[in-house]
């Protein structure tokens, strides 16, 4: 009884700290359909509004380093809190900058929230269900917070920025909501501290880098930039150019056609589950799903029909969602031995953190330079193409493995 008076039900804390994740999503993503407003009210160009963005995968590639280290000290609740803290600074200095550099600023601020979260999230997992075979189902829950914070703010934006007049008014929003899911993180989660200090004691010793000592690692972790690089040039310019003369769509039109690249990308991390659980070389899957995503990246902005776009969003959240489970899946192939798995899987998000970083600022330079959107697809399908020969050359070292290690089972 003791115990229980510490930490309290387990799915009752696991909801709470969804809701929270998700509330810390839905201030990270208040960027993509303010954009047009933000370009307007600091009077800069596509590319440098492309950092509103980048900005936080520069912070979270420099925080990678470091989270391990951290939660030792402040545990993964603490990680939990500091995310909040960092996401209500982020709202509170961006909408008090006076200029384009400190709002820039303010979203740094808000990449290390994310690095924060990420860490505490699977770690408070498993502390709360501590029966391995029960983490199944809250892990996959977990997976969909950023999903979910998004698909909030892009169809309730036009709706609080109606209500409040103007961006600003969604950032005091923002950061209102998140002040009291830091009161709650604070008094309503129940963790037992001296339990989540012991899990985390030896966290500190891993270095992310540690999971990069083979060829096939390499492969997977720029395999994970190309993706990163795809999904964030749509993610960030989706929402504006939807409402360019180009396409025509209004601001709540623009949020909700992109959000729907969030639901199709949760029913195609879905599908893909599925087949890599019944396919046995899943090299091979994995060069099919960077295959698809090279085709997510080529056909972002080349098409201007209303109906097309929306089509577009459909197969952009289907195409691109299914690389990440794919690479994970694929990690064990990567790794020299059974331990060096979880050492390959901390290596991945730095891929991740360098694909995003120079996603968005390319692509709104590139249509600044030649007035066209659709010259973006040229990067896009480069990176997708070295994505691509990456998965090939990682099938052509690793699948006569995962085919014997599937027989053997």
């Amino acid at each position: 009884m003791a115990e229980k008076s510490k930490t309290g039900n387990a799915w009752v804390n696991f909801v709470l700290i969804f809701i929270m994740g998700a509330v810390f999503a839905v201030g990270f993503f208040k960027v993509p359909p303010a954009m047009g407003s933000l370009m307007e009210y600091f009077q800069c160009g596509l590319g440098e509004a492309g950092w509103f963005m980048s900005a936080c995968s520069v912070a979270g590639t420099i925080i990678a380093f470091a989270t391990g280290i951290i939660q030792t000290k402040i545990g993964p609740k603490g990680m939990l809190i500091a995310a909040l803290i960092c996401m209500a600074l982020d709202s509170l200095v961006g909408v008090l900058a006076p200029s384009v550099e400190m709002f820039i600023a303010s979203r740094f601020i808000g990449g290390l929230g994310n690095g924060f979260l990420a860490t505490a999230g699977p770690t408070l997992i498993a502390l709360l269900f501590k029966d391995p075979a029960k983490r199944g189902l809250p892990n996959s829950i977990w997976a969909c917070w950023t999903a979910a914070g998004s698909l909030i703010m892009l169809n309730a934006f036009a709706a609080i920025l109606g209500a409040t007049g103007s961006w600003q008014g969604v950032w005091w929003f923002c950061l209102a909501v998140n002040t009291v899911a830091l009161v709650v993180a604070v008094f309503c989660i129940r963790i037992d501290h001296a339990q989540e200090m012991a899990m985390v004691a030896t966290g500190g010793g891993v270095k992310p880098w540690a999971g990069l000592a083979s060829l096939n690692s390499w492969l997977l972790v720029v395999i994970f930039a190309c993706f990163a690089f795809i999904f964030s040039v749509w993610s960030a310019m989706a929402p504006t150019y939807l409402q360019t003369p180009l396409v025509g769509m209004d601001m709540a039109a623009a949020n909700s056609v992109s959000s729907i690249t969030t639901v199709t990308g949760i029913v195609g991390s879905l599908i893909i589950g599925v087949v890599l659980s019944k396919v046995k070389n899943q090299p091979l899957v994995l060069v099919a799903t960077m295959v698809l995503c090279t085709v997510a990246g080529v056909i972002q902005f080349v098409f201007t029909g209303q109906a097309a776009i929306i089509v577009v969003a459909v197969l952009v959240g289907l195409f691109t969602n299914i690389v990440p489970p794919a690479l994970f899946s694929n990690a064990q192939w990567a790794a020299k031995t059974p331990a060096g798995v979880a050492l390959v899987m901390a290596a991945l998000p730095i891929g991740s953190n360098f694909g995003g970083i120079p996603a968005a600022p390319i692509a709104g330079a590139i249509v600044e330079s030649t007035g066209s959107w659709a010259m973006v697809a040229a990067p896009l399908g480069i990176v997708g193409a070295i994505g691509l020969l990456c998965s090939i050359v990682f099938m052509l070292r690793c699948s006569k493995a995962a085919l014997e290690t599937s027989e053997q089972r």
